[in-house]
């Protein structure tokens, strides 16, 4: 039950933090599926200039004023006259991006929709709600991230564009995830020091005058934190383990999850840590219990 407790509280302290907006570089999405557990948090919105109406006007928003969650069977939705849960009878691409079709869960009648606009690079800077026939649509922007942000964080964090990774070649290997999406959604910071590393230590013992090799399989998940007495603290989990799985995926179009590193480990109730790697090798994400830790540009 201790080891549970570990897995869901690790992030309590980090969830703490005041919300931010969401970035238009924070994730790509290929498919449909990327959207699932992902929460937009838009910083304008944009209504209609009468005067020119080529030119909208782009109106700040507080942080969290508006937020669209996105789940396999509802959209939830905070920002006053458009605020609460629809259900998403589907998620279709489109040539602007996604579109998921919403009907009012109160009242089957009302149908709208939300539509994702994506750039070039399939990461999402605008959306669009209507929230029924009868109403017009909203229009709101994703922020870019700042520039100083920016190469702080392309410094700082594990990126897409990684060297490739084996079986051979991760042992001794240090990642440090960007996003986390679980039960709730998480933009890592810097300071907080998000990381896991994978070990192989090997050793000489002797046992009744003969020499034994041992080798010790262990990962590190570690994270910088704040006690109870608001003092920064480390803290460090470690998963023994024996041995690594690949697995390559069936599907001829995987892009960001063409092969599968498989860690069963010992001490976690999920049992297994998974590694996803890239059509060139390069990890995308890993998953940890219910928890997804994205890579940066992924």
């Amino acid at each position: 039950m201790k080891k549970q407790l570990f897995v869901i509280g690790l992030f309590l302290s980090a969830i703490l933090q005041a919300q931010e907006y969401t970035y238009v570089t924070d994730k790509t999405f290929n498919a449909s599926s990327d959207l699932l557990g992902y929460t937009f948090i838009p910083a304008t919105i944009l209504y209609q200039n009468e005067f020119d109406p080529r030119n909208p006007d782009e109106v700040a928003v507080g942080v969290g004023d508006f937020s669209f969650s996105i789940t396999q069977n509802y959209l939830y939705i905070e920002g006053n006259d458009i605020e609460g849960v629809y259900s998403a009878n589907s998620i279709n691409p489109t040539e602007y991006g996604y579109i998921i079709a919403t009907m009012n869960a109160r009242n089957p009648m009302i149908q709208g929709h939300l539509k994702i606009v994506l750039d070039n690079n399939n990461r999402a800077n605008g959306l669009i709600f209507k929230k029924s026939t009868d109403t017009e649509e909203m229009i709101f922007k994703i922020a870019d991230t700042p520039e100083y942000l920016e190469k702080q964080e392309a410094a700082f964090f594990t990126n897409i564009d990684n060297p490739a990774l084996t079986i051979d070649n991760i042992w001794g290997k240090t990642f440090y995830p960007f996003f986390r999406i679980g039960e709730s959604q998480q933009r890592l910071r810097m300071q907080d020091s998000v990381r896991i590393s994978i070990h192989s230590d090997t050793t000489i013992v002797e046992k009744k005058k003969k020499q034994k090799v041992e080798i010790d399989q262990y990962l590190l998940f570690s994270y910088e934190g704040v006690d109870d007495n608001g003092n920064r603290k480390k803290y460090e989990q470690r998963y023994g383990f024996k041995g690594i799985k690949e697995r390559e995926s069936r599907d001829p179009n995987a892009t960001v999850d063409k092969y599968l590193l498989e860690i069963e480990v010992s001490g976690l109730p999920e049992k297994y840590i998974y590694f996803y790697l890239n059509r060139k090798r390069a990890i995308s994400k890993f998953e940890l219990g219910p928890n997804q830790f994205i890579i940066r540009g992924y």
